[in-house]
């Protein structure tokens, strides 16, 4: 690679990392995310957003898959890890609850542009696979119960998830996230432990 296009793909790598610091601040604003709004916030001429993407789906694709790239890496790590399963599993509790504020807009955002379909197969991707893998290496260990781990893995998801998504909408007051997130450990290792 010459130096000129070694330069090129760091000019290149650091306008998409402002596009997408841009949306997201965009969406945490609750904003409209157009390409003219995008544009003008980076500084750039609309025309030069279509140089990287083809056009704003494109565009949000790329935005989408930086978000979850994070995630999917951390999942992976916890649930690919050696560690005793259930260290993973509260690795996974804290990882979820620790992320939880910095992107609960982010995916409100993408439910409503998303269709269902799509939000199931992120949800399977970035989630469920790796945690119904891990649930049946748990059960064969005899670390967990022995129940479908596809059962197993849902009820784990629906618990943090779910709590995690009542924070947004069903609490009364400031909740108490640590208590909240000690509670779901507490509930799901009484659950699944054998």
């Amino acid at each position: 690679m010459t130096a000129v296009s070694k330069k090129k793909e760091l000019v290149d790598n650091l306008v998409k990392a402002e596009i997408v610091k841009t949306v997201l601040a965009l969406i945490k604003r609750g904003q409209p995310v157009t390409m003219d709004e995008i544009a003008r916030r980076c500084s750039v001429a609309k025309g030069t957003l279509y140089n990287y993407f083809k056009d704003k789906n494109a565009l949000m694709r790329y935005v989408h898959q930086t978000v979850l790239g994070p995630i999917r890496d951390t999942n992976t790590a916890i649930f690919e890890s050696t560690k005793d399963p259930i260290l993973r599993l509260h690795e996974f509790i804290d990882s979820a609850f620790g992320i939880h504020e910095d992107v609960s807009l982010y995916f409100r955002f993408v439910q409503q542009k998303r269709t269902v379909a799509n939000q199931i197969d992120d949800r399977f991707d970035l989630v469920m696979r790796p945690l119904i893998t891990f649930c049946s290496q748990g059960i064969q260990d005899g670390s967990f119960i022995d129940v479908d781990p596809h059962v197993l893995a849902e009820m784990i998801y629906g618990t943090v998830i779910g709590s995690l998504v009542s924070l947004e909408s069903g609490w009364d007051g400031t909740p108490d996230i640590e208590k909240i997130k000690q509670d779901v450990v507490r509930l799901i290792d009484k659950i699944i432990l054998k």
